[in-house]
């Protein structure tokens, strides 16, 4: 995939987590609205597009790393990208959720750094388990189980979720955060992704002790 098509597929990923996070909002952060969130997940992978959290697993398993990274990168600018339109459009469509994503990104940040990135590290297990068990699995239902199982949950949790996290911050932060916001979203950007290379790392070295 082409980088800027990649870029394009990426923006279109942030807005769906967008979408799904202001139906979290609207339904007044109930379980409901966990549910919802597996929408976007849904529509992203069966339709390729590139979502950070969904993509950054594939770097234990590439033997092309620079090139994976460097894909990730692109990747993770075009979903901020996204969650900073959608976060405006919503804050000026409907400025009531912008009040009570300022409440959740006071919350947020209120995290200190190591919470925050434990939190994430959680989260990305799941994200893994998700996407992996989409591509891994056969049939048209059970291959969407690890979605619907795994989204909710890490929503319900209280994970850090690095792309939502881009629109619920873009969506309710004051001016005066934006540098302890970069901070917050690199630190999940950081756990997310160790989460991720979790499995996948224990599976390579299961495999070379057995190769052994």
């Amino acid at each position: 995939m082409k980088k800027l098509e990649l870029f394009v597929s990426a923006v279109l990923a942030g807005i769906l987590i967008s979408i799904s996070g202001a139906l979290y909002i609207g339904s007044g952060r109930a379980p409901v609205g966990a549910v919802l969130f597996s929408v976007a997940l849904f529509t992203i992978c069966t339709r390729g597009m590139g979502l950070f959290t969904g993509r950054v697993g594939d770097l234990v398993k590439r033997a092309d790393k620079a090139a994976c990274v460097l894909e990730l990168a692109v990747i993770w600018a075009g979903n901020l990208a996204g969650c900073i339109v959608t976060g405006a459009a919503m804050a000026y469509a409907k400025p009531a959720y912008r009040d009570t994503a300022m409440k959740m990104a006071a919350a947020k940040l209120g995290e200190s750094p190591l919470q925050a990135f434990l939190l994430a590290v959680l989260c990305g297990i799941l994200m893994y388990i998700a996407v992996d068990h989409f591509r891994s699995w056969q049939g048209d239902l059970s291959r969407f189980l690890g979605i619907f199982l795994c989204i909710p949950a890490f929503i319900l949790a209280g994970f850090e979720h690095v792309v939502a996290d881009m629109f619920f911050l873009s969506l309710g932060i004051e001016q005066a955060q934006l540098g302890q916001t970069v901070f917050f979203l690199l630190i999940c950007t950081l756990g997310n992704a160790c989460g991720a290379w979790i499995l996948p790392g224990w599976e390579k070295l299961r495999q070379s002790a057995q190769a052994g």
